[in-house]
């Protein structure tokens, strides 16, 4: 088994090709992105139109890869619904 750091991004639409760009000038080969609804902080996101819709986000990485991500996008969270999270993962095959 090989232990990473899973780092999960949830985002206005309008930032994943931002985001996109960022991981790819970290050396990040590989994410998942998919289309997410929810309600938090800054209100309903329903997705019934692109500019309401967030986007999830995840890598996975290691613990100093992880930081970078972190660092690289705290720029957003000021101006836009941005949340990251970590957690630990065990890749199975």
């Amino acid at each position: 088994m090989k232990r990473f750091k899973l780092v999960t991004i949830i985002c206005e639409a309008v930032l994943e090709d931002m985001i996109v760009k960022e991981l790819d000038r970290l050396g990040i080969v590989g994410y998942t992105v998919s289309e997410c609804r929810g309600r938090g902080t800054h209100g309903v996101r329903t997705g019934n139109w692109r500019l309401s819709t967030n986007v999830r986000i995840e890598v996975m990485v290691d613990e100093a890869t992880s930081v970078a991500v972190r660092d690289a996008l705290m720029r957003f969270d000021d101006d836009y619904g941005l949340l990251m999270f970590r957690s630990e993962v065990e890749v199975l095959n």
